[in-house]
């Protein structure tokens, strides 16, 4: 039997693949697991950092300095992961270490990096995407209702439309509808703007009758592809709801000069006069429904904060798992470090220290072996 210098290779690695973070992992009997969920929790943290500092940023109702200095600190963040990751690129073309003996450790070294750059990408982004739609879908609407009146037991048919320009959420009486069978409508590019009036008894009557005592109709219940045109049946904010005797000021600046046009079709149509028209939500209990924008959006926040952590944690440990098949597969290894390549020891000092130190450490481990005669392997003749 001849023993081939393959077979000491092989020997080694079966050896080396269960503790493949160093030669210090050697002496420990769980290193590879406590390093494999400690750097999953690192890139974790890294990445639920740069979701929450998105988040506030684009969601928050913070000075302009303050939203501008978490975007800078999330950026920087990405930056700082992303020149690491550029060293690594910069160090495989310079000291062409794609070829298989250095391409091995490169690719062991550059991969939680990597790994850390796309989650905090994804999560950079994510959290932006996200903040700017609870911004403007319930924190925005909530700020600028605050700064709005609150009203209670209004009657359209006493109080003109010019007294309440500074309206956000009213109460109206009782008795007070919306006349959903005569209403108005205007379309302009494929939507449909629709009003409704909302009076006294919940019917528009012809002529004079049910007129306010100051002659304009100027509450309206708006909504956007709630109608047909011409409008007779209003289906816009909650109009099934019998509970539903208030209003919102509708926020909705774009739609705002449509619902205008609308209101001008429906005075044509019914010969009414508005002069100070008011444009609402129809919900039940207005001041309610301003909180709730707040609460909803704030529970969704935290509650996609709380969601992110364990999914974005079984993300880490899964692509750590997937480094450990990897190495067992001799597809990447942390032994056979490369040096530096020339102009870059700089860059590796400072960006990727921890492969430098390897790198040093097993240079150490090779000087130290003690010089003995090459041992001659040759074919051991049978006993006997």
């Amino acid at each position: 039997m001849i023993l081939e210098q393959g077979d000491l290779r092989r020997d080694e690695d079966e050896i080396l693949k269960e503790h493949f973070h160093g030669f210090r992992e050697l002496t420990k009997t769980r290193g590879h697991l406590a390093a494999h969920f400690g750097r999953a929790l690192k890139s974790t943290l890294l990445a639920e950092l740069a979701f929450c500092l998105m988040l506030v940023a684009f969601a928050g109702n913070l000075p302009n300095a303050v939203s501008w200095f978490l975007v800078a600190a999330a950026v920087t963040e990405w930056l700082l992961l992303f020149i690491v990751v550029a060293v690594f690129a910069a160090s495989l073309y310079a000291g062409r270490l794609w070829k298989q003996r250095p391409r091995k450790a490169m690719i062991y070294w550059a991969w939680w990096p990597i790994s850390d750059l796309v989650l905090c990408s994804f999560t950079l982004i994510t959290g932006a995407l996200i903040g700017h739609y609870l911004w403007y879908t319930g924190l925005d609407p909530y700020y600028e209702t605050q700064k709005l009146q609150s009203y209670h037991d209004i009657n359209p048919a006493l109080v003109p439309g010019s007294q309440l320009q500074d309206a956000g959420a009213v109460d109206f009486s009782e008795n007070v509808n919306v006349d959903r069978s005569s209403g108005g409508c205007f379309v302009h590019a494929s939507h449909t703007y629709c009003v409704a009036p909302i009076v006294y008894t919940g019917q528009l009557h012809s002529g004079l009758g049910n007129a306010p005592l100051y002659g304009s109709w100027d509450y309206f219940a708006v909504g956007v592809d709630c109608c047909n045109c011409p409008n007779q049946d209003f289906r816009c904010g909650e109009w099934r709801n019998p509970l539903a005797s208030g209003g919102l000021r509708s926020l909705d600046f774009r739609s705002r000069p449509f619902y205008r046009m609308a209101v001008e079709d429906w005075v044509g149509t019914y010969q009414k006069d508005s002069s100070h028209p008011l444009f609402f939500e129809w919900v039940e209990q207005p001041e309610y429904q301003v909180r709730r924008m707040w609460h909803w959006a704030v529970h969704v926040a935290i509650l996609l904060v709380m969601a992110l952590f364990p999914l974005i944690f079984f993300v880490a440990v899964a692509g750590g798992q997937v480094l450990y098949w990897l190495v067992a597969a001799r597809i990447a290894s942390p032994h056979d470090t490369p040096a530096p390549p020339e102009g870059l020891e700089r860059a590796w000092a400072t960006w990727i220290p921890e492969v430098l130190a390897h790198y040093r450490e097993e240079q150490e481990q090779l000087f130290s072996l003690p010089i003995s005669p090459t041992p001659w392997y040759g074919a051991v003749p049978p006993p006997g």
